[in-house]
């Protein structure tokens, strides 16, 4: 019986070793066919393994392919921080390369040059304007931004927020910015440089820019670059990292970790993606919201369940929920009626402004208590929110979205270049670090 045992035994092992065997070598075989798929510029996006048959597998990748990779024109960054001597450290890439400047603790602006152009960045931290507050005169409002700076600065023009010299000219009016500001989108930093840039302007003239956080910020601060743009990937490595570019250290990672999940002006309510039943169960307000989400980006343990947590970074939470929209099977069905209703009436709210959802134009819905303002599609109407002394109006500002991406190109693998079993090795350590990263929070 102990001789038939140790046999099976045996065969048993030869088997599994016979099975790791074939199937390192099939993957040796798959990895010898492969290619990298790249920006039109060479930065990596998708390790592809091709299958018999013509079917592909697409791995994402997130890291540095250890290539040289230029990108005419583009400036990414900079990243900002102060030392504890005081003093300020800057890093910027600029086409193909990282830049670093120091500056004394006296400086109130950091100056780059980039092909031939200039950039000043002002070194503060606005202070972030009250989250709950009357209705100004003027609002504007955008969202989904997505790292598109060319059509945020057009929007600001034709929306007369900014005048022919780039600065504020909105008087004491505010400009709510939705959520995901970042993301997707190349220009990530210039987006989130112009809106601190402006926050300081507008509060010197009586006005204000409230920056709400939605996933995709989210997301962007708990180190997660699965929607990021590979370009703007491409320089955050060369600048040290995507952990690095928004570290809590850093000026605009810390600015963002300031900003609130939800806003309430007069009696307008304003969150990234709406108010669940669960949410509005929960009995917190709007600054208990925002205090929930600071004391997230605070603590850097771990977070057991809890319903304030679950509000601001849950399936049903503000910035996640399109139950308002659609049902989304196994998490929540399509909110009725009398529960925006009763959601809205939780907050003291007649009506309520959300984005996260696309829609084919900025409409009213659910019989007017709702607006739902996320256009960023090139199919979408050109149109943006605004209200004048309290009144919803929308308005065509004619400035499109212009998002299609250039066409992927396509280079050789190899295991025999160094770059690519770099680009292997860090690839597969980075989607275990993903991987390892807790949902939804």
């Amino acid at each position: 019986m102990q001789a038939t045992t140790r046999k099976l035994v045996k065969w048993g092992i030869i088997l599994l070793l016979a099975a790791i065997v074939a199937a390192a070598l099939a993957i040796l075989v798959l990895l010898s066919r492969a290619s990298v798929e790249t920006t039109a510029h060479g930065a990596p996006t998708r390790l592809r393994l091709h299958l018999p048959g013509g079917r592909d597998i697409a791995i994402p990748v997130y890291v540095a392919s250890g290539r040289q990779v230029r990108i005419p024109g583009f400036l990414d960054g900079p990243i900002v921080r102060r030392g504890t001597n005081g003093n300020w450290s800057a890093t910027w890439f600029c086409e193909d390369r990282p830049h670093r400047s120091a500056l004394p603790a006296s400086a109130l602006s950091l100056h780059v040059e980039c092909t031939g152009t200039q950039h000043a960045f002002p070194l503060y931290t606005p202070q972030v304007p009250q989250s709950v507050a009357p209705m100004p005169t003027r609002v504007a409002v955008l969202s989904d931004l997505e790292g598109n700076a060319a059509f945020l600065e057009q929007a600001l023009r034709r929306l007369g927020v900014v005048g022919a010299d780039g600065k504020w000219a909105y008087g004491g009016g505010h400009l709510v910015v939705l959520g995901d500001s970042v993301d997707r989108g190349r220009d990530v930093f210039a987006v989130l440089w112009r809106l601190h840039g402006l926050s300081g302007q507008a509060a010197l003239s009586g006005g204000a820019v409230h920056v709400l956080l939605g996933n995709h910020e989210q997301y962007m601060l708990r180190t997660n670059p699965s929607r990021a743009n590979a370009d703007h990937l491409h320089a955050l490595n060369a600048m040290g990292g995507y952990r690095n570019a928004f570290a809590a250290d850093t000026m605009i990672g810390q600015w963002l970790r300031q900003q609130p999940v939800a806003l309430k002006l007069g009696k307008v309510l304003f969150v990234h993606g709406g108010i669940s039943p669960q949410v509005a169960r929960t009995g917190l307000d709007v600054g208990q919201l925002n205090a929930a989400m600071q004391d997230y980006w605070n603590d850097a343990g771990p977070h057991p369940p809890s319903p304030g947590l679950d509000a601001v970074l849950g399936h049903a939470g503000v910035t996640q929920y399109r139950g308002w929209f659609r049902a989304l099977e196994g998490r929540y069905p399509m909110a009725s009626d009398a529960q925006v209703a009763e959601a809205l009436e939780h907050f003291g709210a007649s009506m309520a402004v959300v984005g996260h959802t696309i829609v084919p134009g900025v409409e009213p819905m659910r019989n007017g208590r709702v607006y739902a303002v996320d256009v960023n599609s090139d199919e979408s109407a050109s149109e943006v929110l605004v209200f004048e002394d309290g009144e919803p109006r929308v308005v065509d500002i004619g400035v499109a979205r212009n998002l299609v991406d250039g066409q992927p190109a396509f280079r050789g693998f190899s295991l025999l270049d160094a770059n690519d079993r770099r680009l292997l090795f860090d690839m597969v350590r980075d989607l275990r670090r993903l991987s390892a990263l807790p949902y939804p929070y």
